[in-house]
C-alpha cells in the first residue's frame, strides 16, 4: 500500500488494513455484513462492479472507503459513484486510489473450508508485518465466491479478529519493548 497516495487522496485505513481482494457469494448484499464483520475496507462482493452497486454500496457504509472491481465499467463513474479505491494499473482520478497488482498483500485465509482460527490468521499477518513494513501490507480475502455464505462469514470474521490482534501485539511492542 502506497501510503502517501492514500493520504493525498484523504483516505485513511489502519496499519494492516483488512480488505476482499476477491468475489464474494452472490447475490450477497455484502456492503453492510463487511462493515458488520469489520472488514476496514467494503466492497459490493461483485466479480465486476458497477456505478449503482458502488453508490448502493457507499450509501450503506458511508464511513468506510469503499472498493470497485471495474471490468468494462468507466473508472471515472466508479468513483463518481462513491468508490475510493479502484482494482486497477491505470491511473485513477484524484481522490482515489489505485489498488494494483503489485499491492503488498497477506492473504492468511483460503478458499477451503473449513474457517481458519484467529490465532493463526494473527500468527500469519504478524510474520508477514515482520518481513515488511507493516503499513505497507493489505490484509486481504481471496475470491471467495464458491464458498458457502456462512462459511465465507466465518472466514471473515476470523480475517477481522486475527488482524485486530496482530495490531494490538504490534502496539504492544511499540510502547513497551521489554
Amino acid at each position: 500500500m502506497r501510503r502517501n497516495e492514500l493520504e493525498t487522496a484523504g483516505i485513511n485505513v489502519p496499519v494492516l488494513a483488512t480488505v476482499c481482494a476477491g468475489p464474494l457469494p452472490q447475490p450477497g448484499n455484502w456492503a453492510q455484513r463487511l462493515e458488520r464483520l469489520g472488514l476496514d475496507v467494503i466492497t459490493t462482493g461483485a466479480p465486476v462492479d458497477d456505478p449503482v452497486a458502488v453508490a448502493t454500496a457507499a450509501v450503506a457504509v458511508p464511513f468506510r472507503p469503499v472498493m470497485a472491481w471495474p471490468g468494462d465499467a468507466s473508472v471515472e463513474l466508479l468513483v463518481e459513484a462513491g468508490a475510493r479505491i479502484v482494482a486497477t494499473d491505470d491511473p485513477v482520478p484524484q481522490g482515489a486510489y489505485a489498488f494494483t497488482v503489485d499491492e503488498a498483500m497477506v492473504v492468511p485465509i483460503s478458499a477451503d473450508a473449513p474457517a481458519e482460527n484467529a490465532n493463526d490468521v494473527a500468527r500469519e499477518v504478524l510474520a508477514a508485518a515482520r518481513g515488511g513494513q507493516a503499513s505497507a501490507i493489505w490484509v486481504a480475502a481471496p475470491d471467495l465466491s464458491t464458498v458457502p455464505e456462512d462459511i465465507v462469514e466465518a472466514k471473515l470474521t476470523a480475517l477481522c479478529e486475527g488482524t485486530r490482534m496482530a495490531r494490538m501485539w504490534l502496539s504492544k511492542q511499540q510502547s513497551d519493548p521489554d
